[in-house]
């Protein structure tokens, strides 16, 4: 499966964000915005598992100028294919 979002609204309108892989080489998925209740998942598969679950995950597009930093992403918004 493959995870992604597109931005709604705002210059970036129509944006696709993937999980951001941070430097550790982990991905996050979070139920808050707080760093403390982050969960580190190596695989986008682990990360469909948390979506699933409820937890928000983090996405980036790092070819984008306003979207390089990852952003919080609800799982309602987070798409899936195959």
């Amino acid at each position: 499966m493959k995870l992604t979002a597109i931005v709604k609204r705002g210059v970036a309108a129509g944006t696709v964000l993937t999980p951001h892989r941070h430097a550790d080489g982990y991905f996050v998925a979070s139920m808050t915005r707080f760093q403390k209740d982050y969960v580190l998942v190596r695989t986008e598969h682990e990360l469909l598992d948390y979506v699933r679950r409820g937890y928000s995950i983090r996405m980036s597009n790092p070819r984008v100028n306003n979207h390089r930093a990852a952003s919080l992403i609800r799982p309602s918004s987070v798409i899936t294919t195959p």
